[in-house]
């Protein structure tokens, strides 16, 4: 009774309340299911470089606190960094809990790839910055590929892949100017096609957790193992344990694990013909 009661106060309760149940959200040791997977895998990549401090970069921050990863980080006075995010009413709730942070730099801006360079210089982000974390739900490899051809070198980068897109597929959205995320499949990019575009930049393909990979720098994780697509999409994507649990959602799509490439190919192609033109799909 009293859970329903606070959820109907929030939901009726003025702009003000709710930035004021947001932040007691913010300040609360305990992040989502997902912020916390994130958070975890970053933390210990970090760990294993010794690196406490730094600077990040959060692409697509959202409102800095739901599903956030690089939150705990921001807390921390030897963590700086830049939060973006387009949407206005997400832009102000990560405002009124991020201006307490003295090193966090925010922008309410919409990142496609002609203008990140010029987002990040403006904000004069180190180049060999610590960690990229990106989740436009999107086009994001086309921004990461910009990022890194302007020189830009993240120790680690956390991304958000298109999970039910096998590693022998090389998917990607291409950024239309008026497309943007319907809440379908129609995301992102497979895991073959994030290490055919990013490994060449000097990074190793350190593993996949559930729906997100994470790259390293190859000339600092200098010990880390690089692993293959197809090893790395099986070890934190295809054979995890309670993958159709977790992933409920990916029931009509999860025939494409057990598709040949030619099969695959063919079943995107018409599974996502409406997107005909926006995307990129091939056999790597």
């Amino acid at each position: 009774m009293i859970g329903y009661a606070f959820r109907k106060f929030k939901q009726i309760s003025p702009r003000w309340a709710k930035m004021f149940f947001h932040e007691l959200k913010a300040n609360s040791q305990k992040l989502s299911d997902i912020g916390e997977r994130e958070y975890d895998e970053i933390n210990n990549l970090l760990g294993e470089i010794n690196c406490s401090s730094g600077y990040i970069v959060d692409i697509a921050a959202s409102d800095g606190v739901s599903q956030s990863c690089t939150l705990p980080f921001f807390k921390k006075e030897r963590w700086s960094g830049l939060a973006i995010e387009m949407d206005p009413a997400k832009f102000t709730k990560l405002a009124y809990v991020y201006e307490k942070f003295i090193n966090a730099r925010l922008a309410r801006v919409r990142v496609v790839p002609s203008n990140i360079r010029s987002i990040l210089e403006g904000f004069e982000v180190p180049k060999d910055f610590s960690f990229l974390n990106i989740d436009i739900d999107s086009y994001d490899l086309e921004v990461i590929n910009e990022i890194l051809s302007s020189g830009f070198k993240p120790l680690l980068i956390s991304m958000e892949i298109n999970e039910k897109i096998p590693p022998s597929i090389f998917f990607t959205v291409k950024f239309n100017d008026k497309h943007y995320w319907q809440g379908d499949h129609f995301f992102g990019c497979s895991i073959g096609a994030a290490v055919e575009i990013i490994k060449p930049h000097g990074y190793k393909l350190a593993h996949i957790t559930r729906s997100n990979a994470f790259f390293v720098c190859s000339n600092t994780f200098v010990d880390k193992e690089d692993l293959d697509a197809s090893t790395a999409y099986d070890q934190g994507y295809r054979y995890i344990k309670n993958r159709e649990l977790l992933y409920p959602y990916n029931k009509d799509v999860d025939c494409l694990l057990e598709m040949n490439d030619e099969e695959s190919l063919a079943f995107i192609n018409k599974y996502f013909a409406k997107y005909a033109g926006k995307y990129e799909a091939r056999i790597i």
